[in-house]
């Protein structure tokens, strides 16, 4: 292996190994997995590898591998593609294929969401592997790593949403008007070129927007865009958190926050009853509030709130960036953080705020376009 080969396990056949040795592993000594003969495809080329899975009553499915040396969530339409038709022939061959699978050294939460939509199963040198059968009933799901070990320093391709301008371009990409080019979609973000362009490029591998052959975003799918950007963003550890208490309650908070003169926006479980439809009941009971603040020490000082280890009713938060603060909705008087920042922070957020996030998510999904999954 030379300097510039391929890390250590990380071979189309090592890797075909370790996934037989993962799926031998995880299902009980009395099952058998064994390599299946070729499969006779007359498609000018051969799944990459077979495996026969056979239950103790001698039940058997064999299962097709693809393996791929590096796999982005937009290549997942074209391998799903190719995997049907190997199993479409081998049916036509009187060959039952049970299941499919991916193989990489590095299959991404992102990517591992495509396969899934597909009925694709994965696995990675890390230890994420999803296999599932129906005859023999088989279900293996087991997580490895969110971040690759692998990394090649010739790539200098952007991996990460985490920090300030990635947000911008994130939270103009949500509101924006389409299509936009890197140029113009610079300017909106208040980034760098160079910026909007290598954000776009991750965007792009994650399946997140769709561009056109000049490269101008014609689409946004926005409920990819969050997932992938809270593999990056936490609400918590993001931002600069004080925990306070309003002994007063949550309702004295809100009603004072009418007459505070300052740059202030409510996000978290406030912030999605604000924008539910009228009539639709909240997932949960409202038992905090999440403001971000310009000032959070003036903020807690106008509300009358104390600062608390526990016990807090109020989260006062100075942003990231400033861009939280001017990318808001007015509602009933009070600025909101958007609607992204808003499920961004719930979806990362803690107690069931999750829950709410699917809630906000579906009425968005609803009333504006690209929300859809």
């Amino acid at each position: 292996m030379t300097r510039n080969g391929p890390k250590r396990g990380t071979t189309e056949l090592e890797l075909i190994q370790s996934a037989v040795q993962a799926v031998r592993a995880a299902l009980p000594e009395s099952w058998s997995v064994t390599g299946a003969a070729d499969l006779d495809l007359d498609l000018g080329r051969r799944p990459d590898a077979l495996l026969a899975v056979t239950a103790p009553d001698g039940t058997s499915a064999a299962v097709v591998i693809e393996t791929k040396g590096a796999l982005a969530p937009r290549d997942v339409t074209r391998v799903a593609g190719q995997l049907a038709a190997y199993r479409s022939a081998a049916e036509r061959g009187s060959r039952v294929v049970g299941g499919a699978m991916v193989v990489a050294p590095f299959v991404s939460p992102t990517t591992r969401g495509q396969l899934e939509q597909h009925g694709l199963g994965w696995f990675d040198a890390t230890g994420n592997l999803r296999l599932s059968l129906e005859r023999p009933a088989v279900f293996l799901d087991r997580v490895g790593a969110d971040r690759s070990g692998f990394r090649d320093p010739a790539d200098r391709l952007l991996k990460s949403l985490r920090g300030p301008a990635a947000a911008k371009v994130v939270l103009e990409l949500c509101d924006t008007q389409l299509p936009i080019g890197v140029r113009e979609l610079a300017e909106r973000a208040r980034v760098g070129v160079g910026t909007s362009a290598r954000v776009l490029e991750l965007l792009d591998r994650e399946a997140a927007i769709e561009r056109g052959g000049d490269g101008v975003v014609v689409s946004v799918r926005k409920r990819a865009l969050i997932d992938r950007w809270i593999q990056d963003y936490q609400v918590m550890a993001s931002n600069e958190v004080i925990a306070t208490l309003d002994p007063r309650g949550l309702s004295h908070a809100l009603h004072a926050l009418e007459s505070v003169d300052a740059r202030v926006a409510v996000t978290g479980s406030a912030a999605a009853r604000a924008y539910l439809p009228n009539g639709v009941t909240p997932v949960a009971p409202l038992v905090s509030l999440s403001l971000y603040a310009e000032n959070p020490l003036g903020l807690i000082d106008r509300l009358g709130l104390r600062a608390v280890d526990r016990g807090a009713n109020v989260l006062v938060m100075r942003p990231y960036d400033e861009v939280v603060l001017t990318k808001t909705r007015t509602v009933d008087g009070l600025a909101y953080a958007a609607p992204a920042q808003v499920t961004a922070d719930l979806l990362t957020g803690p107690g069931r705020s999750g829950e709410e996030a699917e809630q906000l998510l579906a009425a968005l999904e609803s009333e504006e376009q690209g929300w859809a999954r």
